[in-house]
């Protein structure tokens, strides 16, 4: 079971890497806390189930020194998120400095020869007391580099709940977040915090039965130990894929309550009648919502074929993920949807000016921002129910009969 979940949470922690590199670095963060520890998983089921000589040999110590990370990528995650920071500061560099230190120990034998690292991995599944003996870090032995990373990692989770503590108590004081996202960011960080202690008291047993007694002794605790892991595993991985909200961060706003009811009372002019309706609500990005929905309706950046989240975040200069929450949260839909609402709805508009030019259809498709034809087909008659060339016979009898 260990294996697949491993596997499941790699790939996991593969997407969110690749949907948010540009998009959210908070994410990126979670995402490579979920695959270093996954990795982790995987190194131990093929020291302790595995079988596979070459399986070991190609995993066993190469990845330890990034293990170290683990840690740090959870802090600088629960930090960004909590103080709603976006990427490092050059003095957390320093939280990278164990993992040099433990790489250089391990140059040697990542040099070896892999024939050496099979002596190796056939020794450790022929006994694992051999972990104990086998030294392959020329600065630290496998004692204690077991030790320091698990002291390491307890070390960021208590730093990270008292983050936690802390930003929970200045809450109720500073008020410029949106309450439905702080419980939901709340809630899902003392779940991830609590879900990494669990893990940690798993390997610290795990840890003292290694230290302590030998291979026969271990593999009956280690059964129960790995369960408790892989499930683990799997409540961190539905914590992402059935509350997506946990990415869009904690965004925080200076706006005043003043100024957020005079918006409300001012949204008679430039309101974009495509878009959905804002709530009235004490949302405090509710000025930030109508600033898209203006730049949305003057500029019409959707008509761009390469539009995107990060296109708007960089003309009003705020940060992504505040222009995700007002989509998802304030506009209560995805930006996938948004735009291509907008695009129909300017498909309509070419349409029923078509009837008295030349245009084609597909050279209407272009114009409204739709990179191809067959994704033009589909949306226009996902969104109105109809296809385009229906569409302007409609308007072509309609036109007639008024004549």
């Amino acid at each position: 079971m260990l294996l697949y979940i491993s596997l499941l949470l790699i790939l996991l922690s593969i997407i969110l890497i690749i949907y948010n590199w540009k998009l959210n670095n908070n994410a990126v963060f979670i995402g490579l806390f979920f695959s270093l520890i996954a990795l982790y998983g995987l190194v131990h089921y093929f020291v302790i189930y595995g079988k596979s000589v070459f399986w070991l040999a190609i995993f066993y110590n190469h990845l330890s020194p990034f293990f170290l990370l683990a840690g740090p990528f959870l802090y600088f995650y629960v930090r960004g998120t909590l103080k709603d920071r976006q990427g490092l500061k050059a003095k957390d560099f320093v939280h990278f400095i164990p993992t040099i230190i433990h790489f250089v120990g391990i140059l040697p034998y990542t040099f070896s020869s892999f024939y050496y690292k099979e002596k190796v991995a056939k020794a450790i599944i022929e006994n694992m007391d051999n972990l104990k003996r086998i030294n392959v870090n020329v600065l630290f032995n496998h004692q204690f580099s077991f030790i320091f990373r698990l002291l390491t990692l307890t070390f960021y989770l208590i730093y990270s709940f008292n983050l936690l503590s802390k930003f929970s108590k200045k809450y109720k004081k500073i008020q410029k977040t949106p309450q439905r996202q702080y419980v939901i960011i709340n809630r899902w960080i003392t779940i991830l915090l609590c879900l990494v202690a669990l893990l940690l008291v798993n390997y610290f047993i795990l840890c003292y039965y290694f230290l302590s007694f030998e291979e026969i002794y271990l593999k009956n605790i280690v059964v129960i130990i790995n369960s408790i892991t892989g499930l683990s595993f799997v409540f961190l991985a539905s914590g992402i894929l059935f509350f997506p909200e946990v990415l869009y961060g904690l965004p925080n706003t200076k706006i005043s309550k003043s100024k957020i009811k005079m918006i409300k009372n001012d949204k008679s002019q430039n309101e974009n009648k495509h878009l959905p309706l804002l709530e009235e609500s004490e949302d405090p990005f509710i000025i930030l919502s109508e600033r898209i929905k203006d730049y949305l309706d003057s500029e019409k950046p959707y008509l761009n074929s390469n539009f995107s989240v990060t296109q708007i975040a960089i003309k009003l200069d705020v940060p992504q993920n505040h222009i995700l929450y007002c989509i998802h949260s304030v506009f209560n839909t995805k930006f996938s949807k948004l735009k291509t609402k907008l695009r129909v709805e300017q498909t309509k508009l070419l349409l029923k000016e078509s009837v008295h030019s030349n245009i084609t259809i597909d050279g209407i498709a272009q114009l409204a921002g739709f990179s191809s034809r067959s994704s033009f087909y589909i949306a226009f008659k996902d969104e109105t129910g109809i296809t385009p060339s229906d569409y302007l016979k409609t308007i072509i009898d309609n036109e007639t009969i008024k004549e």
